[in-house]
């Protein structure tokens, strides 16, 4: 098997036979079989062009490996971990990415998790979204941050992720199973959209079912059952789960139950977060700049883009979660307090393009001397921009440059309980406002007409968690053994496919402790 890189490809062709053939400089019958592994956009000619990566059994493979760009293959495979037979059943708290792939790798090994959810199953979540969306009651347990899927089910469902760990592949695979198209294997820059993302996760669930686990929605954890340093079980509104160990996949949006965690006496710190806005933009003006003469072409899709800038103040100001093709969106989770997020179906057909624009929050903003003072400060920025009915404070980028309020007119947001026109300085510390313009005003370098046609709207706030509770090596509570702090929530992820992979990476730890463990009957 050789892995060939770099296989050059017009847009609206694929790697195959004829294009590895050229590439190697051999008769295209002498490759065997292909596979593609990985495909990225290279722009930096005159022409967009395809730039594959693949595995391929070719004849005489060893006289190849001398060119460049050619390398011995090798394909991975999954594994799941040995788990001991007699021991009791682990809990899952939580069932957005990391609860999910943690319980699924649970189950795969045998050991038959119960997984703890407090919002509701993705079909009745999704009505009351819906419900929401169109004006209705905000339900506080079942909304766009909680319930089955967690908050990436209500995204763009990117697939990207900076990390080289291998378990992405076990990642997408379980995706592709439950329905997924299989090019998202190799796509670039893959998604899923919210309307596959519900199916989805409908249907891994009914694989950790089928293989003996069980989820509980519904099922709010209240604190947790500790005697003598250890994990006796997971307490919650519906009762006492006993369990020797847990998984905590809590999400970032937990406020109360960090708070009882950290009343319990759990390790947690304050961190650096984000905040900004939701940023707006016509589809089409994004897919000009970035695709030019190829705007449009079915084989691109709606385009997407990546921002950064470093402000004369020291903070970072970035692009996060862009949405092509989207819609801005609710996504709190109590009355008085309004957080936005973005939001994209599989098609990514919308008129318009969306994307967080957030501004590094640091420790030294809030931090009054308690662990949790960064999610105080969260709530009090979301408890800033709310707006009577949930409406959402609005302003053209222009005019925030200005310092003036836009007219309702030109505030055309794909934000579907309405807009408020607002000088969006209030909702931000000066420091935060001088790296948003300087920001602004480098995008509009990058992207000319950032500026001039962008919409902002707030308070987008939850992209990342203000605090960590901390682990060792072992993936465990220092002071308390049995417990398995995971994912985005707890400070460990950023995203779906980061998420999933620290919930595989918890559980196959959580297995490694069982093992070293004394047998002890369920």
């Amino acid at each position: 098997m050789l892995k060939i890189h770099q296989i050059k490809c017009p847009i609206g062709t694929t790697a195959g036979p004829d294009e590895i053939a050229a590439k190697l400089r051999c008769s295209p019958s002498d490759v065997l079989s292909h596979e593609i592994y990985r495909q990225s956009l290279d722009a930096r000619g005159d022409e967009l062009l395809w730039s594959y990566t693949v595995f391929a059994e070719v004849r005489n493979e060893h006289k190849y490996l001398r060119l460049k760009d050619v390398e011995e293959g090798h394909r991975y495979t999954y594994v799941c971990p040995e788990a001991p037979h007699q021991t009791r059943r682990p809990v899952v708290v939580g069932f957005g990415p990391s609860g999910m792939f943690a319980g699924l790798i649970l189950a795969e090994s045998g050991l038959k998790p119960i997984i703890l959810e407090r919002g509701k199953m993705v079909e009745q979540r999704s009505e009351d979204v819906r419900t929401f969306f169109q004006g209705g009651e905000l339900d506080p347990e079942s909304n766009v941050q909680y319930g089955e899927g967690g908050a990436g089910t209500f995204s763009d469902g990117k697939l990207t992720s900076r990390s080289k760990d291998p378990r992405v592949q076990k990642v997408l695979e379980e995706f592709v199973e439950a329905g997924a198209d299989p090019a998202i294997m190799y796509r670039h820059m893959p998604h899923l959209g919210t309307d596959q993302l519900q199916s989805i996760v409908r249907k891994i669930r009914e694989k950790i079912i089928s293989l003996g686990g069980e989820v509980f929605f519904n099922t709010r954890m209240t604190s947790l059952d500790i005697r003598d340093g250890k994990l006796r079980g997971v307490c919650t509104q519906m009762g006492l789960f006993e369990a020797d160990t847990v998984i905590l996949c809590l999400g970032h949006s937990a406020y109360e139950t960090w708070k009882t965690l950290y009343d319990q006496g759990f390790m947690i710190f304050q961190k650096d977060f984000a905040a900004g806005v939701r940023v707006e933009h016509p589809q089409s003006l994004i897919d000009q700049n970035q695709y030019g003469a190829y705007a449009g072409h079915p084989d691109l899709g709606a385009a997407s883009y990546r921002l950064t800038h470093r402000s004369s103040n020291g903070r970072g100001v970035y692009s996060f979660c862009m949405c092509p093709g989207g819609m801005v969106i609710p996504a709190s989770t109590e009355a008085g307090a309004l957080a936005v997020n973005g939001m994209s179906e599989s098609s990514r057909s919308g008129d318009n393009a969306n994307s967080a624009i957030l501004v590094q929050v640091r420790t030294s903003d809030f931090d009054r001397g308690h662990a949790l003072d960064g999610i105080l400060y969260q709530q009090k920025l979301e408890q800033n921009a709310y707006r009577t009915g949930f409406r959402a404070p609005s302003q053209n980028i222009r005019d925030y440059l200005k310092h003036c309020v836009s007219e309702q007119a030109v505030l055309t947001s794909s934000y579907p309980l309405g807009v408020v026109p607002t000088d969006m300085h209030a909702l931000f510390t000066d420091d935060m406002n001088a790296a948003l313009e300087e920001g602004f005003a480098s995008f509009e370098h990058k992207i000319p007409g950032f500026i001039s046609r962008g919409i902002m709207t707030g308070m987008e706030s939850r992209s990342s968690s203000p605090i960590r509770m901390e682990r060792d090596d072992t993936g465990q509570c220092p002071a308390y053994e049995g417990i398995f702090p995971c994912g985005e929530g707890a400070g460990y992820a950023g995203g779906i496919v980061s998420s999933a992979i620290d919930g595989i990476r918890q559980a196959e730890k959580l297995i490694r402790y069982l093992n070293q463990k004394p047998v002890r009957l369920p």
